[in-house]
């Protein structure tokens, strides 16, 4: 079976863009790329796309066209979309179960009446790294270096997830493997307001601290153990007072990717488990 994943022409969040790697890494054929807010005009040949990550700029769109089968996994539905969504209920159950990145997604889409569970993100199963870096960074992603004490500002590296915009969809793709690259390379800590920063980092071992805003959205922290604070409450802290740790939760990721192939496969898809990035 043909299969596409999402591209993402209409925002400049990077993090997109690794939620696609995160579900590439599973495939073992070649793959197309959709746009996430335009599925509706889809007109290649019948194909299995992952819907996985964060539903939509364009909530108007959906669902996508006839030609374009679902599966639905690591998805996410912002309450704007929800409204929208609601009214093709029908759709939704023709596709059930309806994997969700996250509960509150999950609870909305039970409320219609449609088999739904919390399957998790594919960016929870990058490999993990098989060594440390010679000279580990500690990693500021999205994150104020204000909220730190002087020194510690000196020796950290500053990232962010938004990317120069509009920016073709092969390079931010590179830019996301990039970053990936750099995270498993380099980092010995990453604080970061960004869970498509946090989630892969601590798939692939690296010790993280959540920062950014919790909510339905964001719990899926809690699945895999990332601790949380809010930095604006801990003024000029010193990074090695917060609760930074390595996640161990390789059942958890077992689990995700099983789930996951086992939805690919049923409709005929080749998948592989992840070795390296």
């Amino acid at each position: 079976m043909n299969i596409a994943l999402l591209n993402y022409p209409n925002t400049n969040n990077i993090g997109d863009n690794i939620q696609t790697l995160a579900v590439a890494q599973h495939i073992d054929q070649e793959y197309s790329l959709v746009d996430r807010d335009f599925l509706h005009r889809y007109d290649g040949e019948p194909c299995v796309v992952v819907m996985n990550g964060w539903f939509t700029h364009e909530p108007q769109n959906w669902p996508p066209a006839p030609a374009i089968t679902p599966i639905f996994f690591g998805f996410h539905l912002t309450l704007k979309a929800a409204s929208v969504f609601e009214k093709h209920k029908a759709y939704f159950k023709r596709f059930a179960p309806i994997g969700c990145r996250d509960q509150a997604t999950a609870e909305i889409i039970k409320s219609w009446g449609v088999d739904a569970y919390v399957s998790g993100c594919a960016t929870m199963t990058f490999p993990a790294r098989t060594k440390e870096p010679a000279e580990p960074k500690v990693v500021l992603v999205d994150q104020k270096r204000g909220h730190f004490a002087r020194s510690d500002r000196k020796r950290a590296s500053q990232i962010g997830h938004i990317l120069p915009f509009p920016m073709a969809s092969e390079v931010k793709f590179e830019a996301a493997r990039n970053l990936l690259d750099f995270y498993r390379l380099n980092a010995g800590i990453v604080v970061t307001s960004r869970i498509h920063s946090a989630m892969p980092c601590a798939a692939m071992g690296i010790p993280v601290v959540f920062t950014g805003r919790r909510d339905g959205r964001t719990a899926i922290i809690d699945l895999i153990g990332i601790p949380s604070v809010r930095t604006k409450w801990f003024r000029r802290t010193r990074i090695e007072s917060l609760p930074a740790r390595k996640p161990a939760f390789d059942d958890v990721k077992k689990r995700i990717a099983s789930d996951l192939h086992a939805r690919l496969e049923a409709h005929g898809v080749k998948v592989k488990f992840p070795t390296s990035l």
